[in-house]
């Protein structure tokens, strides 16, 4: 029967008479030995996204969302003139004073949007301003990619003396 060599880390191994199935055998067994003991514990679950929707500066406070548009009734979208799709959201702009009651918005003096993808290429969103009751609502669609996040940012004044107000924030959608 020949004998094995075995490499220098195998010391205790060294001159043992082994045939090749019990060589594979003893190498099997050696393998499942290492796999023994507890797997690692799981992670600990991720902190719930918390984002308010809004962001308040002085006397104003200026609200956003960004839906995809499937999530939207079809009579909305189509009110809109959305053609809802897979990879479309909507971002949706309003600015109410501080503390006011009902439905009461502002009139924006000045208001952009821009997304703003991984690779810092920017696309300036084309708002289309609704009115309806209360005041304006300003609306753009966004196209999206599958688990890519995208950064939208806001800047808006509610008149020329003003302060700018700025929202920036990013989100994933998993299109699935």
């Amino acid at each position: 029967m020949p004998r094995v060599r075995f490499p220098p880390g195998w010391p205790y191994l060294q001159g043992l008479p082994l045939a090749p199935p019990a060589r594979a055998g003893l190498l099997c067994l050696l393998a499942c030995f290492a796999a023994c003991g507890n797997p690692p514990p799981p992670p600990p679950p991720a902190i719930p996204y918390t984002d308010p929707g809004f962001i308040a500066t002085g006397a104003v406070r200026l609200h956003y969302a960004l839906t995809p548009t499937q999530d939207l009734p079809a009579g909305i979208a189509g009110s809109y003139g959305i053609v809802q799709r897979r990879n479309l959201a909507l971002l949706t702009i309003t600015i109410v004073p501080q503390g006011a009651p009902g439905t009461t918005r502002l009139v924006a003096s000045e208001l952009s949007a821009t997304a703003i993808a991984l690779t810092g290429e920017r696309e300036t969103l084309t708002l289309a301003r609704h009115d309806g009751t209360g005041g304006p609502t300003y609306l753009a669609t966004v196209d999206v990619r599958h688990r890519v996040p995208v950064t939208i940012e806001i800047q808006a004044r509610t008149a020329a003396d003003s302060p700018r107000i700025t929202a920036r924030w990013t989100r994933q959608f998993h299109l699935e």
